[in-house]
């Protein structure tokens, strides 16, 4: 249920998409009907725009989200390696052949590193393909499996759980392969991190973060020095900048309330 809701809700999900194809059909009403409330709700969807454009509302939103988790917990002993499916790019790794990822590879390339400084553990690879209803033969974990195979890591030491669409399927199919392990550590972006573990306690799962992908770093306006600089802040200015932020915080607040009411 939840899936299938999160899909045919995908549109309303991306809150640029929407408010800019309810400005193009207000302004078709607009022209029609020429009522004064509807300008004013033209004005407002403006107002909006520019405000999530200009004021870095996501950047905010996601520093919120990953503050919890910039300083990690040392690890030792680990015993299973879980890594949330999500960077493969399944399209272009099929049609070229050779390996495709996007933002978000750190999970992939942190399984490794975890997994080499820790020669007994196991890494569980999560998810098969959330990009749409219908499942395809060829999904993320086979785009896993060739990054993997491409830097040379024995396949023996990794469970590829492939049928899944989702955090909730992904962690729900842990669930069942019933493990009595010491320490389960749970690789995914920072700013996912408070909902997949979210999920993972509801599961009764207990997993330590290895948050990854920081995406509030990298949107720092601030100097080595920790002072607010006008100059950098300028050179770092970008609207699709913001209206990106905005639109993965968004996502990632709605999933997390959804899940809270559905579960």
């Amino acid at each position: 249920m939840y899936f299938f809701l999160s899909n045919f809700l995908s549109l309303f999900l991306n809150p640029i998409n929407f408010l800019t194809f309810f400005l193009i059909l207000l302004y078709i009403l607009k022209l029609k009907f020429k009522k004064n409330y509807i300008k004013s709700l033209i004005g407002f969807v403006i107002i909006l725009l520019l405000l999530i454009s200009f004021i870095p509302i996501g950047k905010i939103g996601l520093a919120y989200l990953e503050k919890d988790y910039i300083l990690q917990k040392k690890l030792i002993k680990i015993d299973n390696i879980l890594v949330l499916g999500g960077p493969e790019n399944i399209g272009l790794t099929k049609i070229t052949k050779k390996l495709n990822i996007r933002d978000g590879s750190e999970r992939l390339i942190a399984s490794v590193k975890l997994a080499l400084d820790n020669p007994e553990s196991i890494i569980y690879f999560l998810g098969g393909g959330g990009n749409g209803v219908k499942k395809f033969k060829f999904n993320e974990a086979d785009v896993a499996k060739i990054f993997f195979q491409d830097v040379g890591f024995d396949l023996k030491r990794i469970r590829f759980i492939n049928s899944t669409r989702n955090t909730i399927e992904n962690l729900e199919a842990f669930k069942n392969e019933d493990l009595n392990s010491k320490l389960n550590v749970l690789i995914t972006s920072a700013y996912h991190m408070k909902r997949s573990t979210l999920i993972a306690k509801k599961f009764d799962i207990d997993v330590v973060p290895y948050a990854v992908d920081f995406r509030m770093a990298a949107n720092s306006s601030k100097l080595k020095d920790g002072h607010f600089s006008i100059l950098n802040f300028i050179s770092g200015f970008s609207i699709t900048s913001n209206m990106t932020n905005f639109n993965i915080f968004f996502r990632e607040i709605m999933g997390i309330l959804a899940f809270r009411l559905f579960y």
